[in-house]
């Protein structure tokens, strides 16, 4: 009897381990980290624990402000520079006075105490997808103890960031509205590309500076958008870089010898003038082809730039403006109507008939 009692007991034991083990392995089989929260696989195929609530995000540098601010404002712990006047007015007076942040320059960690004291329950940041991010990484979610999350800055992958954006954030329905949107673009572009085909490519010069004697090669992330919708970029790749990461000093002479079509103008906003009026009023710049047809326009900026820099999801209503100026027969644009429901659905914003205006002032294509 008293060995049946214990064998008894034995089989217990041995039930409740089985048991016990059968639950810890459908806790990990689900998804679910026991005791530490969700588990998500970023998209650089890493795995990433996050809380079950997140109630703010650090972006490591202004891409990741651009893309929380259009998914969930309310989690963005704050901006990656200061906004001009004529930028924050786009923005929802809530969010317009956020702390400037620390960026975590692209591989280095140097901020890893600035991120801390902000306390984050997650890091977000864009990049390329490759074994040195992925490390870089790795590395910031080890100093920190602040799970990181990489997502991919392919221009072509937008959907698939804001997807998984959204997951991360929990706002999944949100991020469905807004992968779709990107979806709708990228797909408009692929499906005209065919009609491009036969055509001489229309050149393009992307100024920027105050005279407009700077400039982004072909190849460069920076004006990418030329060479996505068609166009040519007419700066040879192998320019040598400027004082600020990119921006080529090229002459006055090259520009003439390059000749474009198109001139479309960018500037920081933090003091520095557009280069519009030297480009059209200027006696050097008067026989460059684009400033004798006047197809010169200044890339709108509030409240992001619809361009470049930074290079974030703003773009794509950058994409469907430019692809327009190139090649207006094949991509139709009805500006005020698609800039309204680009700024309403990304920007939270209802844009008045007059901001309508102040956008397409240098903007607005010459017929």
């Amino acid at each position: 009897m008293k060995r049946l009692s214990t064998l008894i007991i034995l089989l217990c034991i041995s039930l409740l381990m089985l048991l016990t083990g059968c639950g810890r392995q459908s806790a990990v089989d689900s998804g679910a980290a026991p005791g530490s929260g969700r588990v998500i696989i970023d998209m650089a195929g890493r795995k990433v624990i996050l809380p079950q609530k997140i109630e703010k995000v650090y972006p490591a540098s202004p891409l990741e402000c651009v893309l929380i601010y259009t998914l969930a404002p309310e989690l963005l712990a704050g901006w990656g520079y200061h906004m001009a006047a004529d930028q924050s007015g786009y923005i929802l007076p809530e969010y317009r006075n956020l702390p400037v942040l620390a960026w975590t320059t692209r591989g280095s960690t140097s901020n890893a105490e600035e991120i801390m004291k902000m306390k984050p329950d997650v890091i977000l940041t864009i990049n390329d997808i490759n074994d040195t991010t992925r490390q870089y990484a790795d590395e910031l979610e080890r100093l920190t103890k602040i799970p990181v999350v990489l997502l991919d800055k392919e221009l072509t992958k937008t959907e698939q960031a804001f997807v998984l954006a959204g997951k991360v954030l929990n706002r999944e329905e949100r991020a469905a509205k807004l992968a779709a949107y990107c979806r709708e673009t990228l797909a408009m572009v692929a499906e005209k590309q065919p009609l491009l085909r036969e055509r001489t490519p229309v050149t393009v010069y992307y100024a920027e500076g105050r005279r407009g004697l700077e400039t982004e090669p072909r190849g460069s992330w920076h004006a990418e958008i030329i060479e996505f919708v068609g166009g040519i970029n007419v700066a040879d790749p192998g320019l040598p870089a400027g004082s600020i990461i990119g921006r080529s000093p090229v002459s006055m002479e090259q520009v003439l010898a390059w000749n474009p079509e198109v001139v479309l103008i960018s500037y920081f906003r933090d003091g520095e003038s557009s280069s519009y009026p030297s480009i059209m009023g200027e006696k050097s710049w008067q026989n460059v082809r684009a400033v004798k047809a006047r197809q010169v326009y200044e890339i709108p900026t509030g409240p992001f730039n619809w361009f470049d820099r930074p290079p974030a999801v703003s773009r794509l209503i950058g994409i469907r403006w430019v692809a327009n100026l190139l090649y207006p027969d094949v991509y139709p644009f009805d500006f005020r109507a698609e800039v309204k429901r680009f700024y309403a659905l990304f920007y939270h914003y209802q844009l008045s008939e007059q901001e309508l205006d102040d956008l397409a002032a240098r903007a607005k294509r010459v017929e």
